[in-house]
């Protein structure tokens, strides 16, 4: 997708959310308030249309203690004169009141009078329906009553009073009952006071059985009703009484949110088109004028090619940034060029066979010296399996993993040239990237038949030489043991002192004579066969196996290393047991350790002897130094030194020997590390 588009998806998405976000607090904040207010609102209204039918009932009961608590009314229930109704009593009485019902019963309950209001507001006898209704529905004793009272599914409003003297006192001759339906015409004048819609019904029986105590609410999408229960005075649910109003301050709030959000609607719209038309004058339309600069450049093909740029803001910035790279780019370029300029002449100079495989292991890239080194021509070897110019019979794949690896590598090999002449390469590989976005390698390749024909004529020669050497002590020995056979000869046939002294002079020097001999035996030796990985812990438990003294405690308390050194590695710990055994005279306790010195690995060899003196801890590593033959320690200095591992003594005279034995770093291992010789 393109910028222009895109920026103006993410500005219509940013205000999209912003009014989602707008309408969703407006409808769970002010609307919620809107609604918990209307409901308060019906609340209190049903509470005012509660109490007034509580002071309708409160006037009723007043207008009943008023006429029963009467001395003329008292008489009248006695007396029952005809002329007393007519005279006190009329219906303008009855309607200033707001009573429809009179009935008056003497103390025994026999009724004495009932009269009430026709639908013309006439006074008229009470039906004997309406009679036996109220007579059983208030029969409650001689106190004061008032409440609601419900028969034949109307609800009523009725004050009871006894008869009493105008001083209230008695006794009472009867009661007197004042009651009113609570029909339509009563609750219309209740609705009309509120300005609310007021209703009232006679529970069913069911109802009356799941009737809970206090007001409830019901909210639909127009209309709120509060309701609540009214209780008759037997405190039984009686009626239910119910306000319904219309949701005007909800509707409004759903007009004002309406109106919010096409408002918000056409701000946003207007605000997008300015802001996208802004960024597109500002913003697009330059970097557009930039990039087609760039495809100019990018068509001239030309690296000094540069972008025409005069603006001074952050778009101005960017341009001379990227002509700031371009001449970067080009300088690399250049540099680049002059590189592969000179490596190229390097590769092709080199005395060394280079090339570059594919990972197929096909030649990509061969030098003149590599073709010349196989008797070809460089077109001859582009596209050939290198493997068929490194083995002149066949191979299997782990010959060719073990020399392209993903490090680098190095191996040998006999083969042949084009003409069939032996040659012998060392190979020498490692990765290298190919222009192909390929992984390959890079070989160089060297001649080394001239140095394998020396290394031939020299072990043919040290053969020839060692069996000269051979030869040559077995003679000497053969020839010294006449002598010394002779020497012992003439010891037993002569008494002379003078005689005796100079055989034994010569017998001495036969011993020496016979001592070099084994040196040199043991001298050639060294450094004829390869060094390898030796275990450091069995070469000391051989080399003290071959010691004959008894009476001597030897102890290992190094760790567990192997060291790469020559194959004598054993016949140096017997040196430097056999030198404490002649030359630290009581000697009872001879131990090897090893520690750290830096990244070097140290062998401590220590015995308990007399020690070296501090003048002689080098002499003692010299050809023909000490009081023996002089070539024990010689001997152990010369083996080590050829793997590049020094000797020296340390020890305090007095107190016993200690020879530092140093191996550098890559000369030891852990002996659990399985490796091959390098």
């Amino acid at each position: 997708m393109r910028l222009y588009p895109k920026m103006t998806l993410i500005i219509g998405c940013m205000f999209m959310a912003i009014l989602i976000i707008l309408l969703l607090s407006f409808q769970y904040s002010i609307m919620n308030s809107f609604s918990a207010l209307e409901e308060k609102q019906v609340s209190r209204e049903l509470m005012r249309a509660e109490h007034m039918i509580r002071e309708d009932i409160s006037s009723l009961s007043e207008v009943a203690a008023d006429w029963a608590e009467w001395d003329m009314m008292y008489d009248f229930v006695v007396s029952q004169s005809p002329d007393f109704f007519p005279d006190n009593f009329a219906s303008s009485t009855f309607t200033a009141q707001k009573i429809r019902y009179l009935l008056i019963q003497d103390f025994g309950g026999n009724l004495v009078i009932g009269k009430g209001l026709d639908d013309h507001d006439n006074l008229v006898d009470i039906s004997p329906d309406i009679i036996g209704s109220l007579q059983n529905e208030t029969g409650l004793g001689s106190g004061k009553q008032s409440g609601i009272l419900t028969c034949n599914n109307q609800a009523y409003l009725f004050a009871h009073n006894p008869v009493l003297l105008t001083d209230k006192k008695g006794p009472s001759r009867g009661t007197l009952v004042v009651a009113r339906p609570l029909d339509d015409d009563a609750i219309s004048i209740i609705s009309e006071k509120l300005h609310q819609n007021v209703t009232t019904r006679v529970l069913t029986p069911d109802e009356k059985r799941r009737v809970h105590v206090g007001s409830h609410t019901l909210v639909s999408e127009d209309r709120i009703i509060a309701e609540t229960h009214l209780f008759d005075v037997f405190g039984e649910p009686a009626l239910l009484l119910r306000v319904e109003e219309v949701r005007e301050l909800y509707e409004s709030g759903l007009v004002t949110r309406d109106f919010l959000f096409f408002s918000l609607l056409l701000l946003a719209v207007s605000f997008m088109g300015i802001a996208i038309t802004l960024i597109n004058l500002i913003v697009i339309a330059p970097l557009g004028e930039l990039n087609n600069e760039l495809i100019k450049v990018g068509k001239s093909g030309l690296l000094s090619g540069r972008i025409n740029i005069s603006r001074t803001d952050e778009i101005g910035d960017l341009g001379r940034s990227i002509n700031q790279m371009l001449e970067q780019i080009e300088q690399a370029v250049e540099q680049r060029h002059a590189t592969e300029q000179r490596l190229s002449r390097l590769i092709a100079l080199a005395e060394e066979g280079i090339c570059l495989v594919s990972p197929e292991r096909h030649i990509w890239f061969a030098n003149p010296k590599l073709a010349a080194m196989f008797g070809m021509t460089p077109q001859e070897l582009i596209g050939r399996d290198i493997m068929t110019l490194l083995l002149s019979e066949r191979w299997d794949g782990k010959i060719t993993a073990e020399l392209f690896q993903d490090q680098p590598a190095y191996q040998e090999y006999h083969t042949r040239k084009k003409d069939g002449t032996d040659l012998y390469v060392k190979v020498i590989t490692a990765p290298y990237p190919l222009e192909k976005q390929e992984d390959g390698h890079l070989c160089v390749i060297s001649d080394i038949t001239t140095f394998k024909d020396n290394e031939k004529a020299l072990l043919l020669s040290n053969k020839k030489l060692g069996l000269l050497g051979s030869m040559t002590r077995h003679d000497i020995v053969n020839q010294l043991t006449t002598i010394r056979g002779m020497l012992g000869l003439v010891h037993r046939k002569t008494t002379d002192e003078v005689v005796l002294n100079l055989v034994e002079s010569a017998e001495e020097a036969a011993e020496r004579i016979n001592k070099h001999i084994e040196f040199t035996k043991e001298y050639q030796k060294a450094g004829i066969q390869a060094p390898i990985w030796q275990n450091l812990q069995t070469c000391w438990n051989l080399a003290y196996a071959m010691t004959k003294k008894k009476g001597l405690t030897f102890s290992y308390k190094g760790g567990s290393f192997e060291v790469y050194a020559d194959q004598l590695l054993q016949k140096v710990f017997y040196n430097l047991i056999d030198n404490s055994l002649k030359h630290g005279k009581s000697v009872f306790y001879i131990t090897i350790k090893t520690t750290f010195v830096g990244k070097d690995l140290a062998i401590i060899y220590e015995d308990d002897g007399e020690g070296i003196p501090d003048n002689m801890k080098d002499r003692v590593f010299e050809r023909g130094i000490g009081s023996g033959t002089g070539w024990g320690l010689f001997f152990a200095r010369e083996v080590l030194s050829l793997t590049d591992i020094a000797i020296s003594e340390t020890g305090t005279f007095g107190i016993g020997a200690r020879f530092e034995i140093i191996v550098p770093e890559g000369g030891f291992r852990p002996s659990d590390t399985m490796a091959q010789d390098p």
